[in-house]
């Protein structure tokens, strides 16, 4: 069985509300994509909604890995045994 090290860093509730803003923006593509009649339309913006997405988890990531240096003061090493 591999063994691996594992960092746990804890989060409040509150982190995972979304802001004022990201509710705005949420009603605000909602309206828009209830009044789009053309699929092309659509598909283009579920394609922009894609890349958006995967951006801002690639962003997520690396601010994830550099506090998890942060809070561990650069002592994390990943270790795998396989």
């Amino acid at each position: 069985m591999a063994s691996f090290q594992i960092v746990e860093v804890s989060f409040e509730p509150i982190d995972h509300e979304p802001s004022l803003e990201d509710e705005f923006t949420m009603t605000a593509v909602s309206k828009e994509i209830e009044t789009i009649d053309d699929i092309d339309k659509l598909r283009e913006g579920a394609t922009n909604l894609l890349k958006v997405a995967m951006h801002r988890q690639a962003v997520i990531r690396g601010l994830c890995k550099r506090l998890a240096q942060l809070e561990t003061y650069g002592t994390t090493t990943k270790t795998y045994k396989g």
